[in-house]
């Protein structure tokens, strides 16, 4: 058997650089069968069936803890309906040094957002290495892809879900590594995760069924270079996938997107920046940070225009960091040139003022 071609991180973080530079100097998409030839000076940045970008990251195993890592999360966020009744949920695990769950549920009917974040010593988490087992005093995730077990609370409600990963992984940047704030991430989302379980909301529990998505990310970066970012998972009613990006950090800006078509094939996407479409800004009581709560998108690869809205416009945690944006929110719009309407999550980090 011919061995896979491995390649240091500075080869990919080059790579990278050099898709989203032509990326955004031509607006023509990197598209790829779980990749595509890279995209350089003197190549097509068009469809071709070789060779295949290779991924760097392997399901189901990393799935587990990469204690030696420095930085690691697994992100989930979802959308779930009881008889009409429609709900946002958040769960977030970090390892590390300073583990920590922050949790979070939307009561898109009423308005009402509901949070807590906690940090914990390590002795009072565990993470497996060798499956998926993540474990604080306030949430854990355990089980196979297809039973994956959530169960989180916080003093308004509880979150118990079963969730079956339906429909390819999304590797993003079309390999599952990236170069990230002075570093490299591997990085992987579980975008269509069947889900089905309870929602308790103030004592009223309720049979919940709806859509949610998994981050998963690990490496080593500095913390310090990163100024602001805007993050948004759209899942989208075509069955497209993205995960978009508007980062500001090392003094530059860089908007771009990972795109999962239905039948596995991947798109590396410019997009123009989405700090210049963002509006209806919302101020928190809390912290004094300002936060867009609504967005316009734009892809010229895909023909896409699309408005994002976070409803309530109230969804701050607070975090290690202080408060982080993660808000509930809906799509609408035009993509490939046909209307389209979706279900997103965004997460803003720093003061977009």
């Amino acid at each position: 058997m011919q061995k896979k071609q491995r390649r240091s991180p500075a080869a990919i973080a080059t790579l990278f650089a050099t898709v989203l530079a032509v990326a955004a100097s031509s607006a023509v998409p990197a598209t790829a069968k779980t990749g595509s030839a890279p995209v350089g000076p003197g190549r097509s940045a068009v469809a071709t069936a070789a060779p295949a970008f290779p991924t760097f990251v392997h399901l189901p195993a990393d799935q587990a803890a990469h204690p030696n890592a420095g930085q690691e999360w697994w992100y989930v966020v979802g959308h779930v309906n009881a008889h009409g009744h429609r709900f946002g949920y958040e769960v977030n695990f970090g390892g590390g040094k300073t583990p920590q769950a922050m949790i979070a549920i939307t009561d898109k009917t009423t308005g009402a957002f509901y949070t807590q974040s906690r940090s914990y010593s390590p002795d009072q988490t565990s993470f497996s290495t060798t499956a998926l087992d993540v474990r604080t005093p306030s949430a854990t995730l355990s089980g196979p892809m297809d039973a994956m077990r959530l169960h989180a609370t916080l003093p308004a409600g509880e979150i118990n879900l079963t969730l079956s990963a339906k429909g390819p992984a999304l590797y993003n940047n079309g390999t599952g590594l990236m170069p990230f704030l002075g570093g490299t991430s591997y990085y992987y989302s579980l975008p269509s995760l069947a889900s089905q379980g309870t929602l308790t909301e103030n004592g009223h529990t309720y049979p919940v069924t709806g859509e949610s998505w998994l981050d998963r990310q690990w490496g080593t970066w500095d913390w310090s270079t990163m100024k602001k970012w805007t993050w948004m998972p759209l899942q989208l009613s075509n069955g497209d996938r993205v995960n978009l990006w508007d980062l500001f950090a090392e003094g530059s800006e860089f908007p771009y997107a990972t795109v999962l078509h239905p039948d596995g094939t991947h798109e590396i996407v410019a997009v123009n920046p989405l700090a210049d479409g963002t509006s209806d800004f919302w101020t928190s009581p809390t912290t004094g940070k300002r936060y867009g709560t609504r967005w316009t998108v734009n892809i010229p690869a895909l023909d896409a225009g699309l408005t994002v809205v976070a409803q309530p416009q109230g969804q701050e945690l607070q975090s290690a960091f202080g408060g982080v944006y993660e808000g509930a929110a809906k799509v609408t719009g035009r993509y490939r040139g046909k209307p389209v309407t979706g279900q997103a999550y965004v997460e803003q980090n720093g003061n977009w003022r």
